[in-house]
């Protein structure tokens, strides 16, 4: 389901522009960043007037944008989200980055350095010379026009087969066509596939959540409507068949002026947990910043629990301007902070990062050129493992009855033979860590395992554990064991543990994928209404296949692959949700005729 969400704030949009392959001087506004080493003024995130003119007087001299669109990947479609698995990070040269960033970003990963021929002796010097470990640097030698490479940077998903790809999407900077290149280019130098899109839109007005929910500010529409003449539902298409994106949250802007870019004040830590900016309470956008926190927290996250929205104080820089503390980047176990020189505020910020991301190394870093609307996320792109270990599940959070507690898991290996296993941690109270094997379930790359009644009531703590054939290894919560997932679970001192194994659990549907048609389970613990329906990928309801109340135990329910108007429905893949006890579940199938 995609929707516009409603606002009091007036649409005004700000278009963008560029420059040439070496931004020329005079191209950035006077006041313009200089880069680290002093190179070259740098063009800010918006569009200056004197980019703008130079492109209209010579944009038949430059490379043209490319407006084609490729075939979009193999459905079902999976866009990563930032905190999945990630091999590299994109970054510009001249930079607009401190080096000791640059030098923890290559503890972790490689960076990936875009980087003219004319500047790239000098780009091996000075990063050599500031300590960055250039066994750790791959050189993306193209024409390049600026810093933003979360703008123009490459988004990663799995295509139907498990394999990853690259989808490009036209850069919402006309006037930067170097920049817009570079995710081909950057596609070609790793060997993946691309699939390119004509329609405008900027990565720093996109957050996913790797389970087909996303979220941007209106400026993909507005933008969308401006350059390509799209519709909203032409964009939400556009969304759901290149990205997979089944539920797109495309909310007002928070005032009337800047960028109008999310990763300003909102980022998404997992897939249940929003940070969202908070101001002084004379600032402007203090009540619209309030109306939005609590709108997403009204919101269904992937799990069917609404989002917890975390707030972060973003003191005054100067002039009115917010420091952009939600302007992070999230790379494997760490969260990397922009910080702006206030010593409370800073360490604040970094407090609010922890409570809301427990387990992370979180740390801060301080860069003179960071403004209020952009910051380090800006300047820097996570780039996937193509070979990615994914483990997925959705928490047990609620309390449990004295019963044994079933938890599984979608391990999925996407290298070598694509085999992995999988271990359940748990423990009731501060007793010893026990581990239990998860098995597969019969339903691809789905394991479970059991966590026993304890003898009294307690408080269960677990997490989960998976390696594959090749040695990686990943877990979740993604930094277990520094945390874990716990909730209460009743005691069953006589042992009976007759209950079904929560209030209520929604197993997989079998066979999957199928034809002609598969069988949806649910277990309830009680007797209790539930609703079970097939919807595709756009969220819109496809068959209702249970609205009314079931028994306690096992309901199956047999689909026919037809519509509610007895029409058979054509392949692809499709969500079916479950909603009973106060609870959302949602999973998916596959019909292949």
């Amino acid at each position: 389901m995609n929707r516009l969400l409603p606002a009091l704030v007036c649409l005004c949009l700000v278009f963008a522009g560029g420059a040439a392959a070496a931004p020329l001087p005079g191209l950035a506004d006077e006041a313009a960043e200089w880069d680290v080493d002093g190179l070259e003024p740098l063009l800010p995130r918006r569009e200056t007037v004197a980019e703008r003119e130079y492109w209209q007087l010579h944009r038949a001299d430059l490379p043209a944008l490319d407006l084609r669109d490729d075939p979009p990947p193999l459905a079902p479609v999976r866009n990563c989200a930032e905190w999945e698995p990630a091999t590299g990070v994109l970054i510009r040269y001249p930079l607009g980055l401190p080096y000791n960033l640059l030098r923890d970003f290559d503890d972790d990963v490689k960076l990936y350095v875009v980087v003219s021929s004319g500047y790239l002796a000098t780009a091996q010097s000075n990063l050599a010379a500031n300590g960055v470990d250039m066994g750790q640097v791959e050189f993306v030698v193209r024409p390049n026009d600026s810093i933003w490479t979360r703008d123009y940077g490459p988004w990663y998903v799995f295509d139907g087969d498990g394999d990853i790809a690259i989808v490009d999407h036209t850069y919402n900077r006309p006037s930067r066509p170097n920049d817009d290149q570079i995710p081909i280019y950057l596609a070609q130098q790793l060997g993946l596939p691309v699939h390119h899109h004509s329609m405008y839109h900027t990565g720093g007005n996109y957050m996913t959540d790797g389970a087909h929910i996303s979220s941007s500010t209106r400026l993909v529409y507005a933008e969308a409507q401006t350059y390509n003449g799209m519709s909203q539902a032409e964009v939400d298409q556009l969304m759901a068949d290149y990205y997979g994106v089944a539920e797109y949250y495309v909310l007002e802007y928070i005032e009337s002026g800047g960028i109008h870019h999310i990763d300003t004040w909102a980022k998404f830590l997992d897939e249940e947990t929003v940070l969202v900016k908070d101001v002084w309470t004379t600032h402007w956008t203090y009540n619209t910043l309030n109306q939005r926190a609590a709108l997403l927290a009204s919101l269904p996250s992937s799990t069917g629990r609404n989002y917890r929205v975390h707030r972060v104080y973003c003191y005054d820089i100067g002039g009115s301007s917010p420091a952009s503390y939600t302007n992070s980047l999230v790379l494997n176990d760490n969260i990397y902070v922009p910080t702006f020189g206030n010593t409370t505020y800073d360490a604040q910020a970094l407090a609010a990062y922890r409570e809301a991301a427990p387990g992370y190394t979180v740390r801060g870093y301080y860069y003179s050129g960071f403004l209020s609307d952009d910051a380090l996320h800006c300047r820097a792109m996570g780039l996937m493992d193509a070979g990615m270990l994914r483990v997925a599940h959705v928490p047990v959070i609620e309390d449990q009855p004295a019963a044994p507690v079933e938890i599984d898991a979608h391990v999925r290996a996407h290298g070598g033979d694509g085999s992995a296993e999988a271990t359940l941690f748990w423990r009731h109270g501060a007793g010893a860590w026990h581990q239990t094997r998860m098995d597969a379930t019969g339903e691809p790359w789905e394991y479970a395992a059991t966590i026993p009644v304890p003898a009294a009531p307690d408080t269960c703590h677990y997490y989960i554990a998976a390696a594959d054939a090749g040695g990686r290894e990943e877990s979740y919560p993604r930094v277990a064991p520094a945390t874990w997932i716990r909730f209460f679970h009743a005691g069953d001192p006589l042992g009976a543990g007759a209950a079904p194994a929560a209030q209520v659990a929604l197993r997989p549907n079998h066979p999957n994928p199928f034809n002609p048609g598969t069988t949806f389970s649910f277990a309830l613990a009680y007797p209790d209404h539930a609703e079970l329906v097939v919807l595709d990928l756009r969220g819109r309801r496809v068959r209702t296949l249970v609205d009314g109340t079931c028994p306690a135990g096992t309901t199956e329910v047999y689909w026919d692959g037809r519509d509610d108007a007895g029409r058979s429905v054509p392949s692809g893949s499709y969500l079916y949700r479950l909603r009973a006890a106060g609870l959302q579940y949602t999973r998916a199938a596959t019909l292949v005729k």
